[in-house]
């Protein structure tokens, strides 16, 4: 999972409460270089606000009290649903129900495959709108046909959307 994630450019970081032997023995067996161990939740915090301020996109994976302030925090919050506290569901974006991390690389993608298509989709309806908005005051265009088209361009946003539902995640990773 972790390589999977790798390679659509997310770079893991290990954030614990831990000790430093069972944080480095844990982050040596899944290949985490970057590692901070024994945080409280103001260190985690801390972490998080650094990393965003030299630019970088955090999503915090957590499932505990101590973790619901760092996932409120993130630029994406991911709580553990069926083994975490109702806290921390509650301050994440995205609770796991099932609890299967190997999910979270087919998550990323379609996250990333989902901006993708919404900036594509309010490109061309602006972009329709607009054309038809100066056809229309012009005069090549009338009502009706504005209207047409109009419906349309929706058609055409929705069928685009659902292509998602078919999205398969091999292609990103």
């Amino acid at each position: 999972m972790l390589e999977k994630l790798k390679t659509i450019g997310v770079k893991p970081v290990l954030l614990t409460g831990d000790n430093k032997n069972t944080a480095e023995a844990v982050s040596e067996s899944l290949g985490i270089e970057k590692v901070f161990s024994d945080c409280l939740p103001e260190d985690k915090l801390k972490v998080i606000g650094k990393l965003q301020t030299s630019g970088e996109k955090i999503l915090m994976l957590g499932d505990g009290v101590n973790d619901a302030p760092s996932l409120k925090k993130a630029d994406v919050g991911i709580a553990m649903g069926g083994i975490g506290s109702d806290i921390a569901v509650d301050a994440a974006d995205i609770a796991l129900v099932g609890d299967d991390l190997r999910e979270l690389p087919h998550l990323v993608a379609l996250s990333k495959r989902m901006m993708k298509t919404i900036k594509l989709n309010l490109t061309f309806s602006m972009t329709l709108n607009v054309v038809a908005i100066i056809l229309a005051i012009i005069g090549t265009l009338n009502p009706v046909v504005g209207a047409l088209v109009h419906n349309a361009g929706s058609v055409l946003v929705i069928v685009n959307s659902a292509m998602l539902l078919s999205f398969s995640p091999q292609a990103w990773l």
